[in-house]
């Protein structure tokens, strides 16, 4: 009688530990999964940061805006390999990176670009330029199974600055 207890008690131990096992790697899973999600956005916000900065740069570097013939229209750029885990390597694509696009709209006086959107120039309080720029960056989810297949997520942020 004592032996057969001892084997029930045994198998009802066994049986507890497993379930409790299953709930763990559960909750790892998905621990893992939104972690992964948490980073592949951030990283798209810190790309839309540098690329609105770096859009910036490059609309107060050219002479358009004061009298030459082109402005910044955009600028765009696949940033290849950032995914947990890969090497550099990776093709955008495939779900190894980011695709970003950014585009630039003109507000204001004295605009002389001739490629350029052109929203308003007859501001008649305002002398200087303003911009408005518009970046998307489009990533594929690393938690898809297929990533050839995952739908694009796209992060999207708009800037007013005046130049």
């Amino acid at each position: 009688m004592r032996r057969a207890f001892s084997m029930m008690m045994a198998i009802t131990v066994m049986v507890v530990m497993m379930g409790v096992s299953a709930m763990v790697f559960t909750l790892s899973n998905k621990i893992i999964f939104s972690t992964t999600t948490q980073f592949q956005k951030e990283q798209a916000i810190l790309l839309a940061k540098s690329y609105t900065e770096f859009t910036i740069m490059s609309i107060t570097g050219n002479s358009g805006i004061t009298g030459g013939a082109t402005c910044v229209d955009g600028v765009d750029g696949e940033i290849e390999g950032i995914k947990i885990g890969d090497s550099a390597t990776g093709d955008v694509d495939s779900g190894m990176g980011y695709r970003v696009a950014t585009r630039v709209s003109y507000i204001g006086n004295n605009i002389t670009c001739t490629n350029a959107r052109i929203l308003d120039t007859n501001l008649t309080t305002n002398t200087s330029p303003n911009v408005i720029i518009d970046v998307y960056v489009e990533y594929r989810d690393a938690n898809f199974h297929r990533n050839g297949d995952a739908p694009w997520i796209t992060y999207h942020r708009r800037t007013l600055q005046k130049i």
